[in-house]
């Protein structure tokens, strides 16, 4: 992705960080069939990004959350990944922690990834071998310490009900709301390491190349790292998986029981 076509993609987020924004606060949400929060600003943003999509790249692939929308590329291997508001129970109640996830996959790999959280007033954003970026500002993952009462483990909010993380943890948990949110702060440094519950490709991909360009991976449990290869047909992730420096991640998972 050259500058002219990254400056292009974070103009088009901007408007659709605007719709977002124009219904934060107003509306009513509906469950879907997964047993998720879906609103009307769900529906907006992803048809925004879509329009824009089908004016400028109009043979590549995209696999959107909602409607279950998958279209295949006219040639060749590319797949635009939309998550028009992840963090969709957060929106509805108010809190700042949802943003827009988007990312550029080619034959299973991200070669660009976005975040916009307009209510928090931050924007995420990575391009392959160009480093991972927060409001302007190139960030990196926190380096690998031992694990104490100031780790911060970001985690899904319903951690306490699988017995996954031992009395032995020494640190903090926090859940905000949002997976690509998690995987976002950890690749800047504000948390130490996240814990992602059961994902979809949407939940993913904009992640995992923001932590790949920050210094560090996302991985199941004692295992090799995700491949998008794994879940691109329409999966969720078949086990936890934790986001970080690999030396973080290394010691966090003393004091995880992978076999949940």
């Amino acid at each position: 992705m050259n500058p002219s076509e990254l400056a292009a993609v974070q103009a088009m987020l901007k408007d659709a960080e605007a719709i977002a924004q124009s219904y934060f606060g107003r509306v009513k949400p509906q469950w879907k069939s997964s047993q998720s929060y879906v609103t009307e600003a769900d529906f907006a943003v992803q048809d925004c990004i879509i329009d824009w999509l089908n004016a400028n790249h109009p043979d590549d692939g995209i696999i959107a959350e909602e409607r279950a929308l998958r279209r295949e590329p006219v040639r060749g291997g590319r797949h635009w990944i939309i998550d028009p508001i992840d963090g969709t129970a957060s929106f509805v109640r108010g809190f700042a922690t949802w943003g827009i996830g988007l990312a550029l996959v080619e034959e299973f790999e991200p070669l660009a990834g976005f975040f916009a959280c307009p209510a928090a007033g931050e924007r995420y954003w990575a391009v392959r071998g160009h480093g991972t970026w927060r409001n302007g500002k190139a960030v990196h993952v926190r380096r690998p310490a031992p694990l104490g009462k100031e780790t911060v483990l970001l985690a899904f909010s319903r951690i306490h009900r699988t017995g996954l993380l031992e009395r032995s943890f020494p640190g903090k948990v926090r859940s905000l709301g949002s997976t690509i949110a998690h995987a976002a702060y950890a690749a800047a440094g504000c948390g130490d390491a996240a814990l992602l519950a059961r994902s979809m490709i949407w939940d993913l991909a904009p992640g995992l190349i923001l932590l790949r360009e920050a210094g560090g991976v996302i991985r199941y449990l004692h295992g090799r790292q995700i491949s998008l290869r794994d879940i691109m047909e329409g999966g969720p992730t078949v086990q936890p998986l934790l986001c970080g420096h690999p030396g973080t991640l290394d010691a966090l998972e003393r004091h995880l029981i992978s076999d949940r």
